[in-house]
């Protein structure tokens, strides 16, 4: 909805005119056509119609567009009264500056700032609606630290109050506690299972060693026995050696000296012969 026009001071051009509201443009849009609306106008009317309310032409909301800077200055500069006229308010400005206007007219109603309080009063009666507002609040003249309103003060009971703090404060902190225990049972229950787990890994890994050294035993006692095998094997081959070696110097002959009168001329096929024979033995 657009500005209602006997708010308005002088003369007012009707192209600033909304084409749907009759009223001053707020917000203008403008359709290809050139045709200008309030754009809550128009975005209601193209809800159900999908043509402009003045000549019919197709149009959707794609097609709008901002107003002509020139039509925006005109409608800027139009002289309005204050929304709170019949309150008592005399101002009248321009429409650039409306807003700025009415959100610090003394005139204009608001809601008391007071929790729960729902009398509007004007701005400039704030502060004495303020001083006898029955939502108004304050601390506590005895010093218990609450916060009281004035309809509350007369019932207000200091030690009453300060005992159901401390309850609730109590139940809270009992609420924490049962949080904070459960937690630590949790914790703990975790913590409890993976010992279990690690446990039994434990056991399964000592289990295993224990197999791996009786394994190593095992073989150590065969190599052991193996070793004293071939010991004593060796020790048998010694002394078969040394009986052996003894047979064999047994066994050689005795070299008997030659005769002094024999010569070499006499018996030189004898010679021959003994000499092959003690070749043969030194060898054997």
């Amino acid at each position: 909805m657009g500005y209602d026009l006997e708010r308005f001071v002088g003369y007012v051009n009707e192209g600033l005119l909304c084409c749907v509201c009759r009223d001053v443009l707020e917000r203008p849009l403008q359709a290809p056509c050139e045709h200008t609306y309030c754009s809550a106008c128009i975005s209601s009317w193209l809800l159900h119609h999908h043509s402009c309310p003045e000549d019919r032409l197709p149009l959707d909301v794609s097609t709008l567009k901002p107003l002509y800077r020139y039509m925006r200055n005109d409608l800027n500069r139009l002289q309005i009264r204050c929304v709170n006229a019949e309150q008592g308010c005399e101002v009248v400005c321009s429409l650039e500056n409306l807003h700025t206007h009415e959100d610090e007219c003394e005139f204009a109603f608001i809601s008391c700032s007071n929790t729960g309080c729902p009398v509007q009063v004007e701005r400039r009666g704030l502060e004495a609606h303020l001083s006898e507002c029955n939502f108004r609040s304050r601390e506590c003249p005895n010093g218990c630290g609450h916060t009281l309103l004035s309809t509350d003060q007369s019932q207000h009971n200091c030690v009453a109050e300060l005992h159901a703090e401390v309850e609730v404060m109590r139940t809270e902190m009992l609420c924490k506690v049962e949080e904070v225990r459960r937690e630590m049972e949790s914790r703990l229950d975790s913590q409890r299972r993976h010992m279990v787990q690690k446990e039994s890994q434990l056991k399964s890994e000592v289990e295993e060693l224990k197999g791996q050294l009786s394994r190593v035993m095992c073989d150590m006692r065969a190599l052991l026995g193996a070793e004293r095998l071939r010991r004593q094997e060796l020790a048998e081959a010694e002394l078969e050696k040394r009986e052996l070696l003894e047979l064999l110097r047994d066994l050689q002959p005795t070299r008997s000296p030659r005769p002094a009168e024999q010569t070499a001329g006499d018996h030189p096929r004898g010679d021959r012969q003994t000499s092959g024979w003690e070749a043969r033995a030194e060898s054997t």
